[in-house]
């Protein structure tokens, strides 16, 4: 029980971090998405079935306190990213950390495409331009994902 807490009492400082830093650190139209960096370690700590739970609950949330011409892109996006990197709860003492980070990295990539994709329905983007938005989005993910693993480890006990 005292693990439950203290994930939710993270989550509510991501959350936080989220709806009041996010803005003023943005590139573009791309916006830092904390909640996803916060998903990425619960998914690989706690395997698919929190992966998915924490990336629902988490979407839906996102999807409430933004944007609400879209609602769902969010939660989607994070359901199908939180199951996808639960994959790795258990593999990491058997894949290498090269390809550990290639498959988050491209889990990422696949985050963004779903979300950029969804957004951008009914809108006259051009393709160029949600390319844009896709790599925007991976590369500011990305660049969060790995600075944060090197201050905390995937797993409990991992060097």
């Amino acid at each position: 029980m005292g693990q439950s807490l203290k994930l939710a009492a993270i989550f509510v400082g991501v959350l936080l971090a989220q709806l009041n830093l996010a803005q003023y650190l943005r590139v573009g139209v791309v916006r830092p998405d904390f909640i996803l960096v916060f998903l990425v370690f619960v998914s690989a700590r706690y395997g698919r079935v929190a992966g998915i739970a924490v990336g629902f609950s988490a979407g839906l949330l996102q999807d409430l306190t933004g944007s609400l011409s879209v609602l769902g892109a969010n939660t989607l996006a994070k359901s199908v990213l939180g199951y996808t990197l639960g994959t790795l709860n258990g593999t990491l003492t058997v894949w290498t950390p090269k390809i550990v980070n290639v498959y988050i990295y491209g889990a990422l990539l696949g985050h963004a495409v779903v979300y950029q994709i969804i957004m951008s329905l009914g809108l006259q983007l051009s393709p160029a331009l949600l390319a844009n938005h896709i790599l925007l989005e991976t590369f500011s993910s990305s660049v969060m994902v790995t600075a944060i693993r090197y201050m905390l480890p995937l797993m409990p006990g991992q060097a």
